[in-house]
């Protein structure tokens, strides 16, 4: 089995992105299953999760409960869910997909700050024998307005690596929305962070930042949208190279 994990902050369109991966895949013949970890998730941009963790807890119920907001209510439901980890894990082994793709929540913090969200992808996904892991970090294009904004995306992408451990890209979403000018500065900034560094925007106060090492954020970012599909069959080749080819 292969795992693809999708991460990314919030509207960056984690949901949109595994749908399509979905699609694509099984159009060329692989057996693609979707697990949803988003336990506030009522609506999804496909059909309906092949396993689905609100079978086990559902954000809105902890809300009742335990009188809680929405993000205290998803931080206790990612909690509450680590004990269901084995029986995701069973149910996944049970239908035993040649990929399976993980929709995951958009507070990423529950992965990158919090122990639930790694305790739970390492006991529900990541401990599944012969199981080759990667995740795929999306950078939302509207959040790389600038290169501080690019650079703390990159920052928040090494911070979600180290804490995940597996081998990760990234993926420049909603292309379609970008004119061509706007997709080619973006990627070249992205995969280059020497030119974010060396910007000219990091003076006074900030001017530390020129003392990153760029090979400490970098990662391979690939453009994708998906609800036009364009990019996804590279994206695809990228997953084959690094997880290998059945």
């Amino acid at each position: 089995m292969r795992t693809i994990i999708i991460l990314g902050p919030a509207g960056s369109g984690k949901s949109i992105l595994s749908g399509a991966l979905a699609y694509f895949l099984r159009d060329r013949g692989y057996d693609a299953l979707i697990l949803n970890l988003d336990p506030a998730a009522i609506t999804y941009p496909y059909d309906a999760p092949d396993i689905n963790i609100r079978r086990y807890v559902r954000t809105e119920r902890v809300m009742r409960r335990f009188g809680l907001g929405p993000n205290g209510g998803l931080i206790a439901s990612m909690d509450i869910a680590v004990r269901f980890a084995r029986r995701i894990k069973r149910e996944i082994v049970s239908q035993g997909p040649e990929i399976l793709i993980v929709d995951t929540p958009g507070q990423l913090e529950l992965f990158v700050f919090r122990q639930a969200g790694i305790m739970l992808l390492r006991e529900a996904v990541l401990s599944i024998l012969d199981n080759r892991s990667m995740a795929i970090f999306l950078f939302d294009p509207f959040l790389c307005d600038s290169p501080s904004s690019m650079l703390s995306l990159l920052l928040l992408a090494s911070s979600t690596f180290l804490r995940i451990q597996i081998p990760m890209i990234g993926a420049l979403t909603k292309v379609d929305l970008l004119k061509p000018e706007e997709k080619k500065y973006k990627l070249e900034m992205l995969n280059d962070p020497k030119q974010i560094v060396a910007s000219g925007e990091f003076t006074g106060i900030f001017s530390a930042i020129r003392r990153i090492n760029p090979r400490a954020v970098k990662f391979d970012v690939w453009p994708v949208s998906g609800v036009t599909g364009e990019g996804l069959d590279a994206l695809v080749m990228k997953m084959e190279d690094l997880l290998g080819e059945d």
